[in-house]
C-alpha cells in the first residue's frame, strides 16, 4: 500500500486512493510545497516560550493531569507515548514507554516542537487540528517519509462552547497496531473535556461567588444569603455592622438564632419579614425565595435596613476603597481594649467611626456617650464629665449628678474635639486613664470607671503639644491606636452613595415624594472638592430638595458656591474602572502571568484575555 505514497508523490494517477481524510491532507502539503522526504526545519520552541506555552494552557494540562497517566497505565507498558498538544499544535506534554519516547525524539516527536501540518505534513496531531476531528495516521500515511516509522491515533480537545484548545495524540512504531487504540484516544479526549467543564463550572460558581460578595460590599443596606437549611451563607460589611455582631459569629449559623426570631426560618412565601433586633436597635429585614427552573426551593436572599433614625447615627455609607480601608482598620481597633484617637477634617464622619468602633467592640452591647468638648463652656466641661455631688454647687441638683464617664460605665465614652478641652481637665483626664476611677466634682469618695476612650479631633494634636496646649503625656496616652479618616474629596466615589441616602431622608423629612438624580449632576458633584466634606454634601442635598420644582433634581438645582465649581471629564463607568484595577493588580502579583492571574481572579484564560483586550491592557 505504501505505493500509494510513492505515486501520489511522484504525481501519478491511480485507481486506488488511500482514505478521504489522509487524501485532502496530503493534498494540502502538496499545495504548502512541503518536501516529502525530510522536513527542511523543525519549529522547536526555546524553554522559555515552551514555558510560557506550558502556563497559558495550564487549565488543559490541569484537566489532563490524571488522564494522561491513566491512559499509559491502560497500555501496561508496551511501546506507546502519549502527547498532549495546544491549539495550535505545540507538544506540551510526553509520557510513555522510555525506548520509543527516545525514538520519537529522533523526529522531534517531544514536548516544544510543533506538528501541525504545514510544519510536518501529514500527522495525527496536525491532521486532527485540520480537520477538527478524530483520526488515525499510520505508517506511509505520513506525508513526510521520515515519519513513516510512526503509527499515530489523535483526537481534537474542544471545550463547551466547541472552541478548538488542543489535541490528544498516542504514538507508536509502525507494525504495532490496536483497533481499540481509536476508542482509548477518544475517551482520554472525552475525559479531558469532562474535566475542563467541571474546572469551567467551579471557576464560574468561585467567580459568580466573588462577585455576589464584591457587589453586596457596596451596598448601603446589609445584604444576606441563606440556604435551604435556613443558615447563614453571606452576609456583607454592612450587615454585619447592623447586626451588631462579628462575621465569624454570623456565617453557617442558623437565621432565626442570628435574628432571635422564636421560630424558625420557613421561607413558605415568596417574601418574609424577620424581627431583627440587637441591643434594642431596631431593623427593617425583608428576605426572598430563590428556586431553581423545577420550583425547588434553594434559599434565601434579603436586606437589612437600619431605621432613618438609626441610619444617621450610627451607619456610614460608601463603596471606595479609602471608605472600605476605614472600615477594616476600625473593626481591627474594636477587637482590642486600647484607647482610640480619630483624626480628621470637620465634618467627615469621626462620630460614626466612633459609633462603629464601639458596636464592633466587645463593648457592644454597653451604652455609648458622647461629648464635644467645644460645645461644653470651660467651667461646666468637667462637671459633665465626672459629675458632681450633692450640695457641691449652688444650683446642684439634688443627691448629685453622674458625669459621662459614669453614664458610659461597661461601654464607650466618646471625646469629640478633644484638643479644644481646657488644660486643667486635662490633667483629671489623664488621671482616670491611669487609674480608672473618677471624683465627682464636691465628693471625696472614688468611683471605678469601665470605659473605652475613643477621642475625635479635627486638629493636630503634636502642633498643640509643641504650643503647650495639650499635654504631651495625654497626646501618648490617647494616641494608643490611631484612625485616620480621609476627607470625602479623597473618596469620591462614596458620593454616589450618600447622595440617594440624603435625597431619600429630606424628601421624607420634608414630606415630599421620591426624587430622582441626574446623571449630569452626579458629574458635577463628583467634580466638586467638598471642604465641607460629608456635613456640607448633606446641606447641600436637603437645600436642593427644598428649592426643587421638579421630581428630578439637576445641574440646575446646584447652589452657588457648588455649580460655580469647575467642570469635571466624564467621571466613566466606576464599575469598569474597579474591574480593570483589580486585573491589574493580578497581573502585577502574577509578574504578568496569564493563567495564575485567572486562577487569582477565578476566571478562565480566555476571558481574561478578553477583559484584556476589552480594558486595553497591554500582556
Amino acid at each position: 500500500m505504501a505505493k500509494l505514497w510513492q505515486r501520489f508523490v511522484n504525481g501519478e494517477q491511480t485507481d486506488e486512493d488511500p482514505d478521504s481524510v489522509i487524501l485532502r491532507s496530503w493534498h494540502r502539503c502538496r499545495e504548502n510545497r512541503l518536501d516529502f522526504q525530510q522536513v527542511a526545519r523543525n519549529d522547536l520552541l526555546p524553554a522559555n516560550l515552551l514555558q510560557q506555552r506550558v502556563e497559558e494552557n495550564e487549565e488543559l494540562l490541569q484537566a489532563a493531569k490524571d488522564v494522561l497517566p491513566f491512559l499509559i497505565r491502560y497500555l501496561k507498558g508496551r511501546e506507546f507515548i502519549v502527547l498532549l498538544c495546544d491549539h495550535d499544535g505545540y507538544v506540551l506534554k510526553a509520557l510513555g514507554h522510555p525506548t520509543f519516547l527516545s525514538k520519537a525524539q529522533t523526529v522531534a516527536l517531544s514536548p516544544g516542537a510543533n506538528w501541525r501540518e504545514e510544519a510536518k505534513g501529514t500527522n495525527a496531531i496536525g491532521t486532527a487540528l485540520s480537520e477538527r476531528q478524530a483520526v488515525k495516521v499510520l505508517g506511509w500515511e505520513h506525508y513526510v517519509r521520515e515519519n513513516h516509522f510512526l503509527n499515530c491515533w489523535a483526537a481534537p480537545i474542544k471545550d463547551a462552547r466547541g472552541e478548538l484548545l488542543g489535541v490528544l495524540d498516542i504514538s507508536g512504531a509502525c507494525g504495532v497496531t490496536d483497533e481499540r487504540l481509536c476508542e482509548l484516544v477518544l475517551m482520554g479526549t472525552r475525559m479531558i473535556e469532562q474535566n475542563l467543564h467541571v474546572n469551567e463550572l467551579q471557576n464560574s460558581y468561585r467567580f459568580c461567588s466573588a462577585g455576589i460578595k464584591m457587589a453586596s460590599q457596596m451596598l448601603r443596606d446589609g445584604f444576606v444569603t441563606i440556604n435551604n437549611r435556613g443558615e447563614i451563607t453571606e452576609i456583607n460589611d454592612a450587615g454585619v455592622y447592623m447586626l451588631g455582631k462579628r462575621r465569624e459569629d454570623v456565617l453557617g449559623r442558623p437565621a432565626a438564632e442570628v435574628f432571635e426570631s422564636k421560630t424558625n426560618v420557613s421561607f413558605y412565601g415568596e417574601r418574609r419579614k424577620l424581627p431583627v433586633s440587637e441591643s434594642g436597635t431596631p431593623l427593617q429585614s425583608s428576605f426572598n425565595q430563590v428556586k431553581d427552573e423545577k420550583g425547588d426551593f434553594l434559599g434565601a436572599v434579603g436586606v437589612l435596613q437600619p431605621t432613618l433614625q438609626q441610619k444617621e447615627q450610627t451607619f456610614w455609607l460608601g463603596r471606595s476603597e479609602e471608605t472600605k480601608k476605614t472600615f477594616q482598620n476600625g473593626a481591627k481597633a474594636a477587637s482590642t481594649l486600647s484607647t482610640v484617637l480619630i483624626q480628621g477634617e470637620s465634618g467627615t464622619g469621626k462620630e460614626v467611626m466612633a459609633r462603629y468602633v464601639h458596636q464592633m467592640s466587645p463593648r457592644h452591647r454597653g451604652p455609648f456617650v458622647a461629648l464635644n468638648c467645644a460645645a461644653i463652656p470651660q467651667t461646666l466641661i468637667e462637671s459633665e464629665l465626672f459629675g458632681y455631688a450633692d450640695g457641691s454647687f449652688t444650683g446642684a441638683k439634688k443627691g448629685g449628678q453622674p458625669g459621662k464617664f459614669e453614664m458610659a460605665q461597661n461601654g464607650t465614652i466618646f471625646l469629640d474635639e478633644v484638643g479644644d478641652m481646657p488644660h486643667n481637665v486635662q490633667a483629671t483626664l489623664l488621671r482616670v486613664l491611669q487609674e480608672k476611677e473618677i471624683y465627682r466634682i464636691g465628693d471625696t469618695k472614688t468611683r471605678k470607671v469601665n470605659a473605652r476612650i475613643i477621642a475625635a479631633t479635627n486638629q493636630d494634636l503634636k502642633k498643640l503639644v509643641d504650643e503647650g496646649r495639650f499635654r504631651l503625656d495625654l497626646y501618648y496616652r490617647l494616641k494608643v491606636v490611631t484612625l485616620n479618616i480621609p476627607p470625602l474629596r479623597e473618596r469620591s466615589e462614596d458620593i454616589l452613595d450618600l447622595v440617594p441616602y440624603f435625597v431619600h431622608k429630606a424628601c421624607t423629612e420634608q414630606g415630599r415624594s421620591a426624587m430622582a438624580v441626574s446623571d449630569a449632576l452626579y458629574k458635577r458633584l463628583l467634580a466638586y472638592d467638598w471642604p465641607g466634606n460629608i456635613r456640607e454634601l448633606q446641606n447641600c442635598v436637603e437645600s436642593m430638595v427644598a428649592l426643587a420644582e421638579g421630581n428630578v433634581l439637576g445641574e440646575d438645582d446646584l447652589p452657588l458656591e457648588v455649580a460655580g465649581a469647575t467642570m469635571a471629564e466624564d467621571a466613566g463607568s466606576l464599575l469598569e474602572k474597579q474591574t480593570r484595577q483589580v486585573i491589574l493588580e493580578a497581573l502585577d502579583k502574577t509578574k504578568g502571568k496569564i493563567a495564575p492571574a485567572a486562577r487569582m481572579l477565578g476566571i478562565g484564560r480566555t476571558t481574561l484575555y478578553r477583559k484584556m483586550e476589552e480594558y486595553k491592557i497591554k500582556g
